[in-house]
């Protein structure tokens, strides 16, 4: 599986950058060389008839050629050599002994004719000077690149600390921003156009994201409330349906299923209602709680229907352990699990609740589930096998626990589901 990586825009600026004036720095280098070549040639064709001249004299006027210096020489040829072969230019290095190293010198051969007799004249010009121009041209210019580099990345930290501080204080009040907390959005201070256009537009945006969310949250809560008005009749109906003996006689499994679908609906919306708060972020009062005394209230409350379902509650708290969670989100964490337990769990074993410094389980005996485990938590998820749905109790702790920072797992041993919490 491939790894996207993701960079900030200045550092792929800065790395562009620095690619383009390294090659510009390397062409301006080649450049330069081969100006300073062209120019060497060019004096060094300049300064060559000068000497050639001053050795034709030498041969004209009759001195002997064993009296000429060591860079201007000529030697007399048996015969005729091929004149288009001629002149011959080449580089060469010649050891100096005053100076105790070698220099490099441009060489030319040419053929001089003189009263029938056929001359080969040598010329030596130094270009020492010219090759060390050239040669510093590439140790003066990586400095200079590196030199620069190190501007250019200093530069960037400036300006990613400085001048996009205001984009980055824009961006943490984005990733902080909850629907139904307009208020606490500030205004950035900024200077920068394109800066205070895209604050200008997240304050547009939260403003649509707003007024969209209130008269959503308006409609879901006079919709649930509104509902429980026929809902409370439809069972009350219901409920004088079963005092009648006579109709519970005939339809007792009928008026059965609509009490428990009336009683499923009213408890659905609400839950709905819920939920829609709590991904909204609506309960933000966060507290370190310890659960020993919070476990030990939700176990009571239940004690009753668990007698009734012929099921023992055992418990083994730690006084240690707590969560950083809001109250109200961790006894409806706590309810669901147990109503979970009870209404899932078998008298094969007791019904256990317990903590660690760091653990919370809840444990019951049961069959396996019917559904695969990664599924447990959906909302809905429906049984097709048994037609069922497991409504919205485990995926409401599930979003509780992941907006807390919490983690929740399941795993099935030993003819027990285990439910824990890990903080």
């Amino acid at each position: 599986m491939k790894r996207n990586h993701t960079y900030k825009l200045l550092s792929k600026t800065t790395f562009i950058y620095l690619i383009f004036t390294f090659i510009a720095f390397f062409s301006s280098a080649l450049f330069l060389t081969h100006e300073v070549d062209e120019f060497i040639h060019k004096d060094m064709e300049r300064r060559f008839p000068r000497t050639e001249h001053r050795i034709q004299h030498h041969i004209k006027s009759g001195k002997s050629l064993d009296s000429m210096p060591y860079h201007a020489q000529a030697f007399l040829l048996s015969q005729k050599p091929p004149l288009k072969a001629y002149p011959i230019y080449s580089d060469t290095l010649i050891f100096n002994s005053e100076m105790d190293e070698n220099q490099h010198f441009r060489k030319k051969v040419s053929v001089y004719e003189y009263s029938g007799k056929f001359y080969t004249l040598v010329m030596l010009k130094s270009m020492d000077d010219f090759i060390r121009l050239r040669d510093d041209i590439f140790e003066v210019l990586i400095p200079a690149f590196i030199l620069l580099a190190f501007g250019i990345l200093g530069f960037n930290l400036f300006i990613s600390s400085y001048l996009f501080r205001p984009f980055n204080a824009i961006l943490r009040l984005m990733q902080t921003f909850k629907v139904g907390q307009r208020t606490t959005i500030r205004n950035v201070r900024t200077s920068t156009i394109e800066f205070k256009q895209m604050q200008d537009l997240f304050h547009q945006m939260i403003e649509r994201i707003e007024f969209d969310y209130q008269h959503l949250k308006e409609y879901t809560e006079n919709m649930a409330h509104e509902i429980q008005t026929p809902l409370t009749i439809i069972r009350n109906k219901v409920e004088n349906l079963i005092d009648d003996e006579n109709i519970m006689k005939r339809q007792a499994e009928s008026v059965k299923i609509i009490y428990d679908e009336t009683n499923h609906l009213s408890k659905l919306g609400n839950l709905l209602n819920l939920l829609t708060k709590i991904e909204n972020g609506e309960f933000n009062n966060a507290a370190r709680i310890h659960t020993r005394p919070v476990i030990e209230k939700q176990v009571t409350a239940i004690s009753e229907l668990a007698q009734l379902k012929k099921l023992v509650i055992e418990t083994d708290l730690s006084d240690d352990h707590f969560l950083f969670i809001d109250s109200f989100l961790l006894d409806i964490v706590l309810k669901n699990l147990l109503r979970n337990a009870l209404s899932h769990g078998t008298p094969d074993g007791p019904i256990r609740i317990k903590t660690t410094p760091d653990h919370l389980s809840v444990i019951n005996f049961g069959p396996p589930l019917d559904a695969p485990e990664s599924k447990l938590f959906e909302r809905f998820y429906r049984n097709h096998q048994k037609k069922t749905s497991m409504g919205l109790g485990l995926a409401l702790v599930k979003k509780i626990c992941e907006l807390n920072g919490l983690t929740i797992e399941y795993h099935y041993q030993d003819q027990q589901h285990i439910f824990s919490i890990l903080s």
